[in-house]
């Protein structure tokens, strides 16, 4: 038997596979893979119209669709692409969201990899250099510009305690997102912060403001809760003063066994360290492909020192040229880390690439295929919904606050601050990503040889 539909126990959600379904899967995916330009919305309404409906191919009804819609978007990760993985799953099951998420992402894998190889073989050209001087500012207003439209959405879901315009948008705002937004945005940009942790304390405000009625109701359980989530954190905070406290003896017999030795030297392999941090940024990607920029400047560019924020800039705009999702961009990540490592070798920054891709989607395929059912039970939560709530406003104060940091690279001169002005007002008025990337490449080129020394 299949997994069922939360109040339809006679529907299944996963179909069965045979070899005529996974072929058919392969081929819709690869066609979407391959065409399907314009971001998550395009993917989404092309799959509505050829895979739902009388006049389409009839994988599922409009109304699962929807549900799938929605716990996709509740999701970590991308929610195109885990829509096309439940697709898949529903029609052939398993190996349906496996063949379906694959042909998916091939094509923008091939493209991402493709353009990672010119980029590291020809950057130090001043041909190339001259191109990513107009694009590193396009990508900051496109990045501003989503993150834009993403607040007027977030901002929105609270009370609604101000309504006002801007332009010829109407913004209706909660002062409670607003703050958790500008908290998140600080902790970003200047304290340094785990987006994760901004992303748990703005869903726990949420809930304590909004349903502070519930919260009074299991005042025993949220106390138990908040004790253990408090002694859990401030282990991690401290964790460094927490051995030096054990003191040199019991610190150096446990640095001293083999068990540490060998988790120390597991852990010092670059190819579990790219995997290990994949998986963890595809399992808290909450909000959209963009959530990725905090995570992997903070610590790609901050901490690991795996690239400069000028390469990964250049990265997000690479991710922005294919079809496919933006947390495409990872490939491009795991491809400089393993070039870098092998000294050059073209096929092993290839497999790089594709370790932190599989590491990056690894988990929405899990999501899928392993809880599926349970996120749809889970969804119908008032207080689920209530932390996402908080969530939300948190996930575009992350973004915003990495992009602070990521523009005092991109901004070289006024000309760079104005190409991104225009680039955030173009992409407003719905001017395609990738024809923007282009267009500043060509102004950026044009500038850089008539104008600059």
């Amino acid at each position: 038997m299949g997994d069922t539909v939360t109040g339809e126990p006679g529907y299944t959600y996963r179909g069965e596979a045979t070899p005529a379904k996974l072929l058919e899967i392969a081929r819709y995916f690869l066609f979407i893979g391959i065409v399907g330009f314009g971001g998550p919305l395009v993917h989404i309404a092309m799959m509505e119209d050829d895979l739902v409906g009388e006049d389409s191919k009839e994988w599922t009804e409009e109304s699962i669709f929807m549900e799938g819609l929605a716990i996709c978007n509740m999701l970590p990760g991308p929610a195109s692409t885990q829509l096309g993985i439940f697709m898949g799953w529903i029609r052939a099951g398993n190996l349906g969201a496996l063949v379906a998420g694959f042909f998916f992402m091939l094509p923008t894998f091939v493209i991402v990899v493709f353009f990672s190889w010119l980029y590291f073989a020809y950057q130090e050209l001043p041909a190339v250099e001259a191109m990513f001087y107009g694009i590193n500012p396009v990508v900051i207003g496109l990045i501003v510009g989503a993150a834009w439209s993403m607040a007027g959405s977030a901002l929105a879901e609270g009370r609604g305690h101000a309504e006002f315009d801007v332009g010829s948008e109407t913004w209706s705002v909660d002062y409670l997102l607003v703050g958790l937004l500008a908290a998140a945005i600080v902790a970003t940009a200047i304290l340094g912060s785990n987006p994760v942790v901004q992303f748990v304390l703005a869903g726990l405000v949420a809930v304590a403001i909004y349903r502070s009625d519930w919260v009074r109701e299991h005042l025993r359980r949220v106390a138990l809760w908040s004790v253990a989530g408090a002694i859990l954190g401030a282990s991690y905070a401290f964790r460094d003063r927490i051995l030096d406290l054990l003191g040199p003896t019991l610190r150096g017999a446990i640095q001293a066994s083999p068990i540490w030795g060998l988790l120390v030297a597991f852990w010092a392999n670059p190819w579990v360290q790219l995997f290990a941090f994949m998986v963890y940024t595809g399992s808290f990607i909450y909000g959209g492909g963009l959530v990725l920029i905090p995570f992997i400047e903070l610590y790609v560019v901050q901490e690991f020192g795996w690239m400069t924020s000028r390469e990964f800039v250049d990265g997000i705009a690479i991710g922005q040229l294919s079809p496919g999702p933006v947390v495409m961009t990872t490939a491009f990540v795991g491809y400089k880390l393993m070039l870098d490592v092998s000294g050059g070798l073209l096929w092993v920054a290839v497999l790089g690439a594709l370790v932190a891709t599989v590491g990056a989607f690894g988990p929405s395929f899990a999501f899928i295929m392993g809880f599926f059912p349970y996120f749809a039970r889970v969804r119908e939560n008032d207080v689920v919904q209530t932390a996402l709530t908080g969530v939300n406003a948190a996930v575009v104060g992350a973004i915003l606050g990495a992009t602070v940091t990521l523009a005092l690279e991109s901004f070289v001169d006024a000309f760079t601050v104005l190409l991104a002005v225009v680039t955030f007002e173009l992409f407003r008025r719905g001017v395609h990503a990738a024809y923007l990337i282009v267009g500043g490449g060509a102004v950026g080129m044009a500038w850089y040889v008539l104008v600059l020394p």
